[in-house]
């Protein structure tokens, strides 16, 4: 048996294996960008053991459930896994279970009992910022607070790096004049150093 499934987790992700590309995704982000132990069955089960009891175990260990709802009604394990999780919120009032909106998601499909949560919603897009704070928010049971997007500022110092060496370029090869070129420069400047 695995040590893995030992472990606790941040949080348990129940989805159907249609959602399984999404929810991946999702689960990267989450230990990549939140620094958080996800439990994700294609990371943790282990080949030839019984996966339904290691599964119950997973949930057991783990401070929350996102339950990932794709394009289809939950259906099979996945609905268990569902009752698994909101029978455990039921005697556990700091377990949380979050409904989480997949892209191509449909609202019709999810269950009555999960409505009653606040959900997340990356209907539109999976790298959606504001749902993804949002989750994280509540895998780690606290209020979302104001939300402001922030700027990567090794993103933006690349980004303005590149604009200057392109704007060299051009006043090299005479395309544009000197002042114009100071000009685009002293703007760009401006906008790495106000950020």
């Amino acid at each position: 048996m695995s040590d893995d499934l030992d472990r606790t987790f941040d949080v348990f992700l129940s989805h159907s294996h249609i959602d399984s590309e999404y929810t991946e995704d999702l689960a990267e982000m989450l230990e990549d960008k939140a620094g958080l132990s996800v439990w994700l069955d294609k990371w943790i089960l282990v080949p030839g053991e019984h996966w339904q009891q290691e599964m119950a175990r997973g949930l057991e260990g783990a401070s929350s459930c996102a339950v990932c709802i794709g394009s289809e009604t939950p259906s099979g394990w996945f609905t268990e896994e569902i009752e698994r999780a909101l029978n455990r919120q039921a005697k556990d009032k700091s377990f949380r279970v979050i409904p989480v909106l997949l892209p191509n998601s449909q609202k019709v499909n999810v269950d009555n009992f999960l409505e009653l949560r606040t959900w997340v919603d990356f209907e539109n897009d999976i790298q959606n910022a504001y749902a993804f704070h949002i989750l994280i928010s509540g895998i780690r049971g606290v209020a979302p607070g104001r939300f402001k997007e922030r700027n990567d500022a090794d993103s933006l110092h690349k980004q303005v790096r590149n604009n200057l060496l392109k704007i060299r370029e051009l006043r090299d090869e005479h395309l544009i004049d000197v002042e114009i070129a100071q000009e685009y420069q002293r703007r760009l400047i401006d906008k790495l150093t106000n950020t």
